[in-house]
């Protein structure tokens, strides 16, 4: 493969595993780091190989939500008929050190900050509450990004360990919030393999979420899985389409009294949705991506259930 055709190729990857977890939404408040399908797309397995160059990421995500049920929150509080509503803009970014590694081994690290709103209602007791509140979300930031690919650049495999710190508006007994009042570590593999003369991306990533517990309300989250799959078909030379999926599995239970009388309260969750992405160009080499992603829940388990959109602006600098 040529340079310049390798060069592209980590242009359609660009940011695109920007870190939306920011973004809050089993778990206390039914909320987590991830949203299902947050990762999926073209491009999840590859570290940019060029070093010296920065990559930079700009995420609009919006999401509907409804819980069934009650939901515990603030401690000792339980809401009942949970709806949200979450805005979030995510700036992120990465950069390749100048690093001579060998066998084809890429070094990077990566930030994500995130800003957004969140719009809760539910009935608490008697009455019902509606909430709403704006703010820096909870900053991510990788310090270690490994990635690997063959000689022949069509199979690309990473590894990376992010570290989310509880920056984001929080305050105990609220219902709406835009961080989670704990720390986050993840640890997670991503491959994509690639069929060049068929235009065909075959990507994946998978993550576990390990939580601290919210020293405030004494509730501790369970880790939790997830797995996001995507398969895109370049139609044109700038015009990509193609599908997703993203998977949550909590395999450890929460710890609060209210998790306890739930039979640990774990969470599942499963969406599927389409996704497309235009490949914009300017001057002699300059290039944005803008990839437009759906994710639809369609089976869920003491969660929020509802829809996700992502548009994601990429490019490199």
């Amino acid at each position: 493969m040529k340079r310049t055709t390798m060069l592209s190729l980590v242009l359609l990857c660009g940011m695109f595993c920007a870190y939306s977890q920011g973004s809050a939404y089993a778990t206390e408040a039914v909320a987590g780091r991830y949203v299902p399908g947050a990762f999926a797309g073209p491009g999840a397995g590859i570290v940019p190989p060029t070093p010296g160059v920065g990559y930079w990421d700009l995420s609009f995500i919006y999401y509907h939500g409804e819980a069934k049920g009650q939901v515990p929150f603030g401690g000792n509080s339980v809401a009942v008929g949970l709806t949200g509503d979450t805005f979030a803009t995510v700036l992120g970014g990465l950069y390749v050190p100048d690093w001579d590694l060998s066998g084809n081994w890429t070094y990077a690290v990566q930030v994500a900050v995130p800003v957004g709103w969140t719009g809760a209602e539910a009935q608490i007791g008697p009455f019902g509450v509606d909430q709403n509140v704006s703010g820096l979300g909870d900053v991510a930031f990788a310090p270690i990004v490994l990635g690997w690919h063959n000689d022949a650049m069509n199979t690309w495999l990473s590894t990376s360990l992010t570290i989310t710190a509880p920056t984001g508006e929080w305050k105990q007994g609220d219902l709406a919030f835009v961080g989670l009042n704990y720390w986050t570590f993840t640890p997670a593999i991503g491959l994509t393999y690639l069929v060049p003369d068929q235009g065909l991306d075959f990507s994946a990533k998978l993550g576990v979420d390990i939580n601290t517990r919210n020293q405030d309300t004494d509730y501790y989250s369970g880790a939790t899985a997830h797995l996001d799959l995507s398969v895109t078909k370049a139609v044109t030379e700038s015009f990509s389409v193609g599908a997703i999926a993203g998977f949550l599995y909590q395999f450890q239970d929460d710890r609060s009294v209210f998790a306890d009388a739930h039979d640990g309260f774990k969470g599942r969750s499963t969406a599927i949705g389409p996704l497309l992405k235009y490949k914009a160009k300017y001057g002699d080499s300059g290039e944005v991506d803008l990839t437009l992603r759906w994710a639809h829940e369609v089976a869920v388990e003491n969660r929020m259930k509802g829809d996700a959109v992502f548009f994601d602006v990429s490019g490199k600098f």
